[in-house]
């Protein structure tokens, strides 16, 4: 949109967004300045295959507090981390493989991304300022006055929607563009490196992971719900609990919660798993803890003699006692 020497881009049309300067004007640069308040891992995804072309990018975030202390540095630091954690996990529900950001990464490790935030006193810019190649200013006479490079002030933020969807409002500057290099090279001195904060959270999205791994990770959240229902009295009154190995425990939580859900459960755990084990912490709590009936069954006559060695080792009153007990 122009106006005489007025350009506002506001994402209006595809042909006045953010994106599309930015894009433009990456061919003829050599480096990027970027103040914003927010940035999001779709800023540089929007310019994929763009932005390489640049020797440096400089990204400054603004701090919407103004005390310098080293709490509220880390406390500011954390907020933008967050927010570009979101923005990449949010990126994987239209870009599983998260394309493009490897790229991202790479270039934050040799140091041609930096971040930093400017923690000193609030900071509210919103500013893409470029520094043109030689080569591009070679082309025209000598006589021609030249600019140093172009900027786009405004209202965009350094993200996804920022350079594409929202309706903005932003000026571009094709003049005294010095002015504005300098007054980013005064605030970047100025403000906190974050590069290896802003490294290491994309990197924990973008981490291979063996097999086995992705095997483990499956069963943690497979299972993360199922919490332990180990009461006082396992602890402290049960003869059998203690003698329980881990995976037994868990085996003998499970059933309980099964069996609360479904009115009954079934161990079918292989041969040597201590099925047995198992089974005698049930019959304990259900009788000394529930004070309930309890019949055992067992079908096959030669396992018979190693439930009653069990029982007799654990807990003998059962055998001989008045308990409502009955085996068969």
């Amino acid at each position: 949109m122009a106006h005489k020497d007025l350009y506002i881009v506001d994402n209006s049309i595809p042909e006045c967004s953010v994106k599309k300067y930015l894009n433009d004007w990456c061919a003829i640069s050599r480096q990027m300045d970027i103040a914003t308040g927010y940035f999001e891992i779709g800023g540089l995804l929007e310019l994929d295959g763009k932005w390489q072309n640049l020797e440096k990018i400089r990204i400054i975030l603004g701090s919407e507090l103004t005390k310098r202390t080293r709490e509220i540095i880390e406390e500011t630091k954390n907020y933008f981390l967050k927010g570009l954690d979101k923005s990449v996990e949010d990126e994987k529900d239209k870009n599983e493989f998260l394309s493009g950001t490897h790229a991202v990464l790479d270039a934050l490790k040799s140091g041609k991304i930096e971040c930093r935030v400017f923690d000193k006193n609030k900071f509210h810019a919103k500013a893409f300022i470029t520094y043109f190649r030689e080569d591009y200013h070679k082309q025209f006479p000598s006589s021609m006055n030249v600019p140093s490079g172009y900027a786009l002030v405004g209202s965009s933020n350094f993200t996804g929607a920022g350079l594409t969807k929202n309706i903005e409002l932003d000026v571009q500057i094709a003049h005294n563009v010095e002015a504005l290099q300098e007054w980013f090279d005064k605030h970047w001195g100025e403000a906190a490196d974050i590069t290896e904060a802003v490294l290491s959270t994309i990197e924990n999205h973008c981490r291979e992971y063996s097999p086995y791994q992705v095997y483990l990770k499956s069963m943690y959240d497979y299972f993360k719900n199922y919490e332990q229902t180990v009461s006082d009295w396992e602890k402290n009154n049960s003869l059998v609990f203690s003698q329980l190995s881990q995976y037994q425990r868990d085996g003998y939580n499970t059933l309980l919660r099964i069996a609360e859900k479904y009115r009954g459960a079934f161990l079918c755990d292989g041969v040597g798993l201590g099925k047995t084990y198992v089974g005698m912490m049930l019959i304990e709590r259900l009788l000394y803890k529930e004070h309930k009936n309890v019949v055992l069954i067992v079908p096959a006559a030669t396992r018979l003699p190693v439930w009653e060695a069990a029982i007799r080792r654990y807990m003998p009153g059962l055998i001989d006692g008045f308990l409502p007990f009955i085996v068969k």
